[in-house]
């Protein structure tokens, strides 16, 4: 398995509660931050969608690791795409949640896109350290676990500077693949689909398994679901892994 982790967040964060049933279940994985993110690449210059998928497969290739289920979240979903597009001899399959095809959709996304590109300046600044955090201010004051974990989960998020978040989201802002994925097919897939999420449109996340021909998992949460649900988005991930190995070329 090769965890790809979500726009902002770290592996860990993204990944805490899945990573021990895959070591209970004795599935091996690789995971690891993403470039602009946590311990990963700093994000020096800007960026394509695809250079995140490059420094996946060098990271393969460094290891001497062939095929790959790819199992990714929110902007880990268009980086394994890429992988999968790019080198479809080393993805043996997809486990992907919270994420689609292209994030333009709506009004409402293209405006995000343009309030991020006007805060650029800020970041330069330093302003804006806390914008991650934020996110998860509401569940933190409603939720005992969450509001338990918040200084581990606050330090997290503190790595990955605002500047790599900008350009990240610029990256994603920029991608689309809803012309591109019928030759993924043919690629066993599963995609877990958090039906009440507020930053990736369900009906978005159901085109990109309908597109692919894939098995939708539905996971009533929203995209903060590995965090605030972690017990529960980690079983939906596993059942997908559980069908993508299933059918996977062995």
């Amino acid at each position: 398995m090769l965890l790809l982790h979500g726009w902002s967040w770290s592996l860990d964060v993204n990944y805490f509660g899945v990573m021990p049933r895959l070591v209970a279940d004795r599935v091996g994985f690789l995971g690891y931050d993403q470039r602009g993110h946590g311990r990963g690449l700093p994000a020096d210059r800007p960026f394509e969608i695809e250079d995140l998928a490059a420094d996946a497969l060098a990271l393969l290739d460094l290891l001497g690791i062939g095929k790959v289920i790819v199992c990714g979240y929110s902007l880990g979903g268009p980086v394994g795409l890429h992988l999968a597009l790019s080198c479809p001899d080393r993805v043996a399959g997809l486990v992907l949640a919270a994420t689609a095809l292209n994030y333009r959709q709506t009004l409402r996304d293209r405006t995000v896109w343009r309030v991020l590109t006007a805060a650029t300046p800020l970041a330069r600044l330093g302003l804006g350290a806390s914008m991650s955090a934020r996110y998860f201010g509401l569940s933190r004051r409603t939720s005992p676990d969450l509001a338990a974990m918040w200084p581990w989960l606050l330090g997290e998020l503190a790595r990955t500077p605002v500047s790599g978040v900008l350009a990240t989201g610029r990256a994603v802002s920029r991608y689309d693949l809803r012309h591109r994925v019928a030759g993924l097919r043919r690629t066993p897939a599963a995609i877990v689909i958090t039906t009440h999420d507020t930053v990736c449109p369900p009906r978005s996340q159901r085109q990109l398994a309908d597109q692919l021909e894939a098995r939708p998992l539905e996971l009533p949460a929203d995209h903060d679901a590995p965090v605030v649900h972690p017990a529960e988005f980690a079983a939906a991930v596993m059942a997908g892994i559980t069908d993508v190995r299933s059918r996977a070329p062995k």
